[in-house]
């Protein structure tokens, strides 16, 4: 009879182990999710400013366009 309790008892220690892998692995993914969301969100935004400000006259934010008149 004691064999039979051991056996229950690994199964659930083995369940409770899978349990908390699934998490930490859960929440990993949402981590990665989370970074990739905002640095998608970064090199928008950045392209957006980049190819929105054209050519300036003078004061241009951006000095390393070639086109700029002087």
């Amino acid at each position: 009879m004691r064999k039979q309790r051991r056996a229950g008892q690994a199964l659930i220690e083995y369940l409770i182990l899978f349990a908390f892998m699934s998490l930490i692995a859960v929440n990993m993914v949402k981590g990665m999710g989370g970074m990739m969301t905002a640095s998608v969100r970064s090199i928008g935004y950045q392209l957006t400013q980049q190819l929105t400000i054209g050519v300036c006259d003078r004061e241009c934010w951006y000095a390393d366009y070639v086109n700029r008149t002087y």
